[in-house]
């Protein structure tokens, strides 16, 4: 199993369906990235059964582009470097959509709802470089993904207070607005990548001429630690409108067997996700009672792509 990233690539060993060991190398080219793939073959011994590549980027005819380390991975590539009979590749929030298959009360915090995650239609957001959302669709008693850009929906202020920072954001990422209206992409301000472009933007509201630019690590972190004003709100901005859009989500799919957050920015900032969060994906206007009964939890797993990477293996090899 293989999760991979800009930088680095996890390399998972499984056997009996369970994870048996974890490599760590750098991405690198192509050409590095399949070495690591064959040496990690090579030091087992044995051909493997499949294996599964997972990645940020669009997958068509066999191939992932992955956006992130800037190339292309096949699965015809993969089987030559490792023997495999059963290769795939497949996007990381397929892989996060995956994770949450077979997950337990035990690996998530309840933020609302039944302590054990019911059986149906789950779905999966995942604020991390960008924003990932994933669903795994629940029919005919088993499960399917379904997989979109779910970070590219509209953002819009909730409030008045908000308007100048949405305007202000317009000066910063004017391409990522929709025509000439308030609505910028969801990604633009809720993800690791869009946290500073929100941190600056509240900045200017405030009326400060020069706001630094930060990392979404130090932004939140001074939030936490009350500060810095601007951070404060910043975050308070991040949490509200992630909740809002993580509802609107759910109404749109239903998904009866809980709704998750995944990743570290959510494993790591879990005081962002308490009552200001809550009531934002609960207010949903005639909906809101329908919101109140969504399952909403945080993920604790670790290594959700490579977990997410096996489930999918094990069901694709029983169809």
């Amino acid at each position: 199993m293989a999760d991979i990233g800009g930088t680095n690539t996890r390399l998972g060993v499984v056997s009996d369906g369970k994870l048996t060991d974890l490599r760590k190398y750098p991405t690198g080219t192509l050409p590095e990235l399949l070495e690591a793939f064959h040496s990690l073959r090579d030091e087992i011994g044995t051909d493997p059964r499949a294996v599964v590549a997972a990645g940020a980027g669009p997958v068509k005819d066999g191939t992932i582009q992955l956006t992130n380390a800037h190339l292309d991975l096949s699965e015809r590539d993969i089987g030559r470097v490792t023997g495999a009979q059963h290769t795939y590749v497949i996007n990381d929030f397929t892989a996060a959509a995956w994770s949450v298959a077979e997950i337990s009360g035990d690996e998530v915090e309840v933020l609302q709802g039944a302590t054990e995650p019911p059986t149906g239609t789950r779905l999966v957001v995942g604020p991390g470089t960008g924003l990932g959302v994933g669903a795994l669709l629940y029919s005919e008693g088993r499960y399917h993904t379904a997989s979109g850009e779910g970070g590219h929906v509209g953002l819009s202020p909730r409030h008045a207070d908000e308007v100048e920072i949405f305007r202000a954001a317009r000066h910063i990422a004017p391409d990522c607005f929709f025509d000439d209206s308030l609505t910028i992409e969801a990604e633009m301000f809720l993800s690791g990548t869009g946290l500073p472009i929100l941190y600056r933007a509240a900045g200017m509201a405030a009326g400060l001429a020069d706001t630094s630019v930060r990392s979404a690590r130090e932004i939140l972190e001074d939030a936490r630690n009350n500060n810095d004003p601007i951070a404060r709100r910043a975050s308070h901005l991040f949490t509200t409108h992630l909740g809002a859009v993580m509802g609107d989500l759910s109404v749109a799919f239903m998904p009866i067997g809980g709704v998750f957050l995944v990743g570290g920015v959510a494993k790591k900032n879990r005081w962002l996700f308490k009552d200001a969060f809550r009531d934002a994906f609960n207010a949903g206007g005639r909906f809101s009672d329908l919101r109140r009964s969504m399952n909403l939890y945080v993920s604790k797993q670790d290594e959700f792509g490579i977990v997410g990477a096996n489930n999918f293996c094990k069901s694709a090899l029983a169809r």
